[in-house]
């Protein structure tokens, strides 16, 4: 049974997807679960050349589907690759942003030079196709290095004219207001629903409303009370409601507001102009 909040009409975006590791055999299937439950727009992020490429496939299948190109920090030892062969996606088009790219150091500390490497590299990459960044960062507990680093190649990101999103954003309110100064996006996902994710549903009242956007992260993170089960589009409205408890605001204004910003932020033309 639905509940009562729930509609139909909705026209969220979820603005942070993966397909998977063995992609997405029934792609009609899969797009139509996310648009019956009002979840028309879809941004699906690659982890490596091989899943940019599947994202790409599928989005070409469908209108509201756009996709993103980049190499993972956690994969950037299992699948190295330059990021110059990524610019074979820029003719795509429904190339919308590089990514997911950043830093890791809760698994891979040890690569933290590599990830660095790799992080800039993608950054210019962005620069040169005229396409904002995802980002990916994560420390080890009671370690500021990773957003430090991050800080640190996102101010020069910036000030040459990239934008990003911090995507399930997760540190600290200092690192908010830090990347926030930069213009900074920020994806709200299905942990700002988790029962002991105070830390995250503090930064969620902090977000600034023209930045704000909404994500899934599927196959992970599932919200409530979807926990334990594998992460769809199809529940980006149960995390879309939380927000909107949690802010104060109606459900309308929250679909209306984060599906504005991820059009603004991805660069989207209106539907009734033709995609180049």
């Amino acid at each position: 049974m639905m509940p009562e909040w729930m509609s139909q009409d909705f026209e969220l975006f979820d603005t942070h997807a993966h397909l998977g590791d063995d992609g997405c055999p029934d792609e009609a299937a899969f797009y139509r679960r996310a648009e019956e439950a009002g979840v028309p727009w879809i941004l699906l992020c690659g982890s490596d050349f091989e899943s940019s490429r599947r994202a790409a496939e599928f989005a070409s299948h469908f209108d509201r589907v756009f996709f993103a190109a980049g190499l993972h920090p956690l994969d950037i030892v299992k699948h190295p690759c330059e990021a110059e062969k990524f610019e074979a996606f820029a003719g795509a088009p429904r190339f919308a942003a590089v990514g997911e790219i950043g830093l890791d150091y809760y698994y891979e500390r040890d690569t933290r030079e590599k990830q660095l490497e790799v992080f800039r590299s993608f950054l210019s990459l962005a620069l040169r196709l005229d396409r904002p960044a995802i980002v990916h960062t994560r420390d080890v507990d009671g370690s500021t290095l990773a957003y430090d680093d991050a800080y640190r190649l996102l101010s020069d990101f910036a000030r040459e004219g990239g934008q990003f999103v911090l995507h399930s954003f997760a540190g600290s309110i200092a690192d908010l207001e830090r990347f926030d100064a930069l213009g900074a996006f920020f994806g709200c996902g299905g942990m700002v629903t988790f029962k002991k994710a105070d830390n995250i549903r503090a930064l969620a009242l902090r977000y600034p409303e023209d930045r704000l956007l909404l994500e899934t992260d599927s196959p992970y993170l599932a919200p409530v009370p979807f926990r334990g089960q594998e992460n769809h589009p199809g529940f980006l409205p149960w995390t879309a409601h939380s927000l909107a408890a949690l802010r104060g605001w109606s459900m309308e204004k929250t679909v209306t507001l984060t599906t504005s910003n991820a059009k603004r932020f991805f660069r989207i033309p209106p539907e009734d102009e033709k995609l180049q």
